[in-house]
């Protein structure tokens, strides 16, 4: 992939050694991956889904803060 940016490199690159933790819940029967922000909020990751309709839902737009409960959620 090429990547034409006039941002620095050290700007593009940054955080990108920094290990990440991802959890995968189910929310309103859609099972997606998160990266905890906190023990009731994270960051959505990816749909994990076969229906094609639930990636067109806006609710679930990658980078959206999600609420859930810590004892729904699989490790």
């Amino acid at each position: 992939m090429i990547l034409y940016t006039v941002a620095y490199l050290d700007q593009v690159l940054e955080g990108l050694d920094k290990d990440r933790e991802f959890m995968e819940v189910e929310i309103e029967g859609i099972q997606m991956q998160i990266e905890p922000i906190n023990l009731t909020q994270g960051r959505l990751v990816r749909v994990i889904s076969t229906d094609p309709q639930q990636y067109l839902n806006n609710k679930w737009q990658p980078g959206t803060i999600i609420h859930f409960s810590p004892c729904n959620s699989q490790v």
